[in-house]
């Protein structure tokens, strides 16, 4: 345990000390808040919901479901469990361009959140996967950067909400499974073709 906290001490610091610049200070406070793309969420909801038929209603429906597991999960049941102090509450030399935050560390609920999101969205429109994989990333890398996560918070985050998306995809399949009809044959197709 005492080399994994070294690795991720060094890592954490790599980044948020490493890549200081108030370039990178502003665009990783930015793209850490989700209050800044709540206008193009809510419009790819709405789109969805309207245009992209059963498909789009059932990602919705998933996508509330899994973020509200996994905001709960990290934030309520596995945080209070683990009791990881933040990285900006442990190390004195870690900088805090966004403020430290009163939570505990592990898992990291944006990770989570981003990370169970984005795996819905990659499974139910594929074509989308790069972007959506590069969106995960940054959110995370933002919350390492901004000294409020270790990289292990994150990367357990991110695991968290991926299981959190494949419980919602199964149940969304189950679903899908009861309220689309099973194909209806011909009498002659079930017989097959006479000899």
């Amino acid at each position: 345990m005492g080399t994994l906290q070294g690795w991720d001490d060094a890592l954490l610091r790599a980044v948020n000390l490493g890549w200081a610049s108030p370039a990178s200070d502003a665009f990783f406070t930015f793209i850490t808040h989700f209050s800044h793309f709540a206008v193009p969420v809510v419009f790819m909801c709405a789109g969805w919901l309207w245009k992209g038929g059963r498909k789009g209603r059932l990602l919705v429906a998933s996508l509330v479901l899994t973020v509200a597991a996994t905001d709960q999960l990290s934030s309520h049941v596995v945080k209070p469990l683990v009791g990881r102090t933040r990285p900006c509450r442990a190390l004195a030399d870690i900088r805090t361009p966004d403020g430290c935050g009163p939570a505990d560390s592990f898992p990291s609920s944006h990770a989570a959140n981003i990370g169970g999101a984005m795996t819905l969205v990659a499974l139910t429109y594929p074509a989308t996967a790069p972007l959506a994989a590069v969106v995960a990333l940054a959110v995370g890398l933002s919350r390492v950067y901004l000294g409020v996560h270790y990289p292990t918070d994150v990367l357990g985050g991110y695991l968290l909400g991926v299981l959190c998306a494949w419980g919602a995809w199964r149940l969304k399949e189950r679903v899908e499974a009861k309220i689309v009809p099973a194909p209806v044959f011909k009498a002659k197709d079930r017989e097959g073709k006479k000899p």
